[in-house]
């Protein structure tokens, strides 16, 4: 199967290319024109060359390179993330291409022409300048061209009226209001200029979209290659080189604006910090007024200090005052009656001291004195009161000491504790403090931080750089990026010879028509032979001496017929179709004459009963025959005609036309019919109705040794083959045989048998 598949398909190609072979002289004038149209494609079409540059961006995806010529770099307040991605998305923007666009005035183009070709002019190669003041939509419609006049004076036509206008002049419509002045390439007899108006947002859109190419050199590279096709080399290269320099001026301005902003904003904090920070310091100045310090350490120590003394005082006060105590207690006390009372030095009063001394020197006296005199002497006597009035003296002195140091110690105890007080409210004066000098401390270094900040601000305004670096400068390749000449050209050739190759093959493909010979052979019916076309357009081609193609191709059926029936005799022969128009009568006709050359007699019978045309074809007129002779009186005699075509073929004609063609084919007279046509003739031709579009020829199968089956070329449908399919494989008709009718051969072709070939007449 599968070798049959590859035998099939290397058919198939040989055929198809057979055919290409055939209509060579289409594949050669469709080229030439392909080729033709594609050179004058490339002469009126200008070239367009492409203009690139190479441009290193910083790349910052964490946003450090922006923060850090910010005022706040190291609060990372105002970071922005700067990637390659980024870049290029603002270097493609509209806005930015918009500007570039308008600054290199190329809203309006100027065109002049060469032979049947425009050239565009621009910058130095233009002989005008026009200045756009405003255009509308209609404008972009307009046909403008502009012709030298004079030195001072231009000829504008519009599409609506042409004036003479002075340079500068401004041209006011409803639709532009320009003005012309001298270009760089003025001189006299420059010619007609065209002039054509350019919607910028268009453009801008165009750019945007398709003509403005930024891409990486490399991935992940921060350099990247930004390209655009144009006419005008000189006018790429201005595109970009603004392009860049705007985008470089609009990142500066970025930066400065933030500069700028930023220092508003630092002044803006700075006066209502001062007032803040003026608060605070009145704050701690009236905090510290208040609770009487100036440096709470120091004022500590020194409270510190204070207290100790005075607590050392309070402590020798309240020693002199026990001292005291304890001295008057001795007094008040009997035991110092007539005894020495103890020393006093502790005691720092010289009165107090005197006093006791003089009182125990009297207190010795009287004890001396005691020891020669009694009691009752009265030197003892003025010694007691002397020494009673004394001690009256010093209790009194001694309450007044007392007195004093019990002030003494109050006022000692008073200092003790307020130096005391002092201390133990140093913690809460110094928390107080500290909170009130935080927050002095934290407004006046961010006061002296912003002030910083300022002046660092302003110094980026005076040092902003931009952010890219130009790698390579634009510039133009000398060689048209497009149109691609060799490219086109092969285009065009390819073009020139798939347009016919296609038409051919797809000729071919929606054909259902059989085309060859070989199609009928899947069907499993035996090949009888081809006939090829009739040029004459004659029914009766075959003649005794005649040796064209189509009389030695009957011929050669002829022989076929006595080889390929296996020596089975062939004296009935029916011939069938599958639909009307494929030959049936001219190949009876024919198959007679042919058989008739052989001195045999051969009679063709007109079954075709539904359309008879048999008698036409040789000349005769209808009157009585089959169907008289099968459904009437009529006998054999009265229905067989002779033929001027030949003196041993004979015909029967259908007669009338009969109602019910199928039962008359089945009359019992047909056997009776067929028996006497075999006494008297060598061979008898059935001309029948065909099998695809009634089943006349089915009745007659049995009594046809031979049956002839016609497929005409280029007409009989693709799918009508299945009819004949059927028939050999359900013998539907005894020994079927196929003739290709009408085929239609190449000059170089020739039908051929037994080495002889025939070549068919054009």
């Amino acid at each position: 199967m599968l070798k049959q598949s590859s035998i099939g398909g290397a058919k198939d190609f040989a055929e198809t290319m057979t055919r290409f072979a055939r209509n060579w002289h289409y594949f050669l004038i469709s080229i030439i024109i392909s080729m033709v149209a594609v050179y004058a494609f490339l002469y009126i079409t200008p070239p367009k060359y492409k203009v690139s540059s190479t441009l290193l961006i910083s790349d910052d995806k964490n946003g450090a390179a922006m923060s850090n010529s910010t005022a706040f770099s190291d609060l990372n307040m105002f970071q922005t993330v700067k990637t390659v991605d980024n870049e290029i998305e603002i270097l493609r923007s509209r806005d930015l291409i918009f500007k570039v666009l308008k600054k290199l005035n190329l809203e309006t183009a100027y065109f002049k022409k060469e032979g049947i070709r425009e050239k565009e002019l621009y910058g130095k190669t233009s002989p005008l300048v026009v200045t756009a003041i405003s255009l509308k939509n209609g404008a972009y419609r307009r046909k403008i061209n502009v012709s030298y006049l004079d030195e001072i004076s231009y000829i504008i036509q519009d599409s609506l009226k042409t004036n003479i206008v002075k340079y500068g002049n401004i041209i006011n419509t409803k639709d532009y209001a320009i003005k012309i002045d001298k270009g760089p390439a003025y001189k006299s007899e420059f010619g007609k200029i065209r002039l054509q108006f350019k919607n910028l947002y268009k453009m801008t859109e165009a750019y945007n979209l398709v003509s403005l190419k930024i891409v990486p050199v490399v991935k992940d590279a921060n350099t990247i290659t930004i390209s655009l096709n144009d006419v005008v080399p000189q006018r790429g290269i201005d595109i970009l080189n603004d392009l860049i320099e705007t985008y470089n001026i609009n990142n500066v301005n970025n930066k400065n604006i933030m500069a700028r902003n930023t220092i508003k904003f630092i002044d803006n904090r700075l006066k209502y910090l001062v007032a803040d920070l003026s608060g605070a310091e009145g704050d701690v100045e009236n905090y510290k007024q208040q609770n009487r310090v100036t440096d709470v350490n120091m004022d500590a120590q020194m409270n510190a200090a204070r207290s100790g003394e005075y607590n050392q005082l309070l402590e020798a006060s309240s020693v002199q005052l026990r001292l005291l105590q304890s001295i008057e207690n001795y007094f008040k006390g009997k035991q110092s009656q007539f005894n020495l009372v103890p020393s006093a030095m502790g005691l720092k009063d010289p009165i107090l001291n005197s006093l006791i001394s003089k009182f125990n020197d009297l207190q010795l006296e009287r004890n001396r004195m005691l020891r020669t005199a009694n009691a009752e002497n009265p030197l003892v006597l003025n010694l007691n009161e002397q020494i009673a009035t004394l001690k009256t003296n010093i209790l009194e002195n001694l309450s007044s000491i007392k007195q004093g140091f019990v002030i003494e110690r109050n006022n000692l105890s008073a200092n003790y504790s307020q130096f005391d007080n002092k201390i133990k409210s140093v913690p809460t004066i110094e928390r107080g403090l500290l909170e009130r000098s935080r927050e002095q401390s934290v407004k006046s270094g961010l006061y002296k931080y912003l002030l910083q900040k300022r002046e660092e601000t302003a110094l980026s305004l005076s040092a902003t750089v931009p952010t890219s670096q130009v790698v390579d400068k634009p510039a133009y390749n000398t060689t048209p990026d497009s149109p691609k000449q060799p490219l086109l050209y092969l285009c065009g050739f390819i073009f020139g010879f798939f347009v016919p190759a296609g038409a051919i093959y797809a000729k071919g493909i929606l054909n259902n028509k059989i085309q060859d010979a070989s199609a009928i052979e899947l069907t499993g019916a035996k090949m009888l032979g081809e006939l090829s076309h009739n040029q004459d357009k004659s029914t009766i081609v075959f003649q005794k001496d005649n040796r064209s193609t189509i009389s030695e191709l009957f011929r050669y059926i002829r022989m076929n017929l006595g080889l390929m029936s296996n020596n089975i005799e062939n004296k009935v022969m029916l011939v069938t179709s599958s639909m009307k128009g494929e030959g049936k009568t001219f190949f009876s006709v024919n198959l007679a004459t042919t058989l008739g050359m052989l001195d045999k007699k051969v009679v063709v019978l007109e079954f075709d009963l539904r359309k008879p045309d048999l008698l036409n074809k040789v000349g005769l007129k209808q009157t009585k025959g089959l169907t008289d002779y099968l459904i009437g009186e009529s006998v054999l005699d009265d229905i067989i005609k002779p033929t001027s075509v030949s003196d041993n073929i004979w015909v029967i004609g259908c007669g009338q036309s009969p109602e019910n063609p199928a039962e008359v084919m089945m009359s019992p007279k047909m056997d009776l019919l067929f028996d006497e046509l075999k006494e008297r003739f060598d061979y008898i031709i059935i001309d029948t109705s065909p099998v695809g579009q009634v089943a006349d020829a089915f009745s007659l199968a049995e009594y046809a040794d031979v049956s002839i089956y016609l497929v005409r070329y280029n007409y009989t449908n693709k799918y009508q083959l299945a009819i004949l399919k059927d028939i050999c494989e359900n013998n539907k008709l005894k020994n079927p045989m196929v003739v290709f009718n009408d085929a239609k051969r190449e000059k170089s072709q020739k039908y051929s048998y037994g080495g002889y070939g025939y070549a068919m007449a054009n």
